[in-house]
């Protein structure tokens, strides 16, 4: 992809009904005995959902990619235009599971396809909620090591992201001026200590 070649947003309009997504309308009583609902957004279908809720089942959607060096000095970031932002955000690296994946290899093949290089999962955390509010996708972060020179030769037409290596004094510059996703913000604080109140100097 060309430097020339940019995602443009044409127009914004409401919907009642999307193609990828679905919508639920969930019910339930309030502590009092008051009825409610709940609106939800899911890529599941209704099985799933009712397997989440009624049985405590757990599923994952993705991974999202947390890749560092050999001495753990430097970690993997994305700048992606996202569409739904309307602008460039950084990210770890993140993406669906195919069908028949493990999550670890969902983790290989999507940081080959968003940064151009190898990626040696380590350790995976369980899967958790992304925002429980508003959606019940679930990710796996999976924890490793990177090979390789970042490159933007396996993007799809639809993605315009550039991956970046970056270091404490890169991440904290990141942290302070640019759009940065609020998981990607923790782990990346977490990491290289860049959280004054956790980290005891505040």
């Amino acid at each position: 992809m060309s430097k020339e070649e940019k995602i443009k947003i044409l127009s914004i309009e409401p919907i009642k009904s999307l193609d990828y997504i679905k919508g639920y309308k969930i019910s339930y009583l309030t502590k009092s005995g008051k009825p409610s609902t709940w609106e939800l957004a899911s890529r599941g279908n209704l099985a799933r959902l009712e397997n989440e809720i009624y049985r405590g089942k757990r599923y994952t959607d993705g991974a999202m990619i947390f890749a560092v060096d050999a001495e753990k000095e430097k970690v993997v970031l994305l700048k992606e235009f996202r569409v739904s932002a309307g602008r460039y955000v950084y990210s770890l690296p993140a993406g669906l599971m195919d069908p028949g994946e493990s999550i670890e290899e969902t983790a290989v093949r999507e940081f080959k396809e968003e940064t151009g290089m190898a990626f040696k999962p380590v350790y995976t955390d369980r899967s958790r909620y992304v925002s429980v509010g508003l959606v019940n996708e679930c990710v796996n972060i999976v924890y490793g090591y990177y090979e390789g020179e970042p490159s933007r030769d396996f993007l799809s037409d639809q993605e315009d992201a550039t991956a970046f290596v970056v270091d404490r004094n890169q991440a904290k510059k990141l942290l302070d001026h640019e759009e940065v996703t609020a998981r990607t913000a923790y782990l990346i604080q977490h990491f290289f200590k860049l959280n004054p109140f956790l980290d005891g100097q505040a």
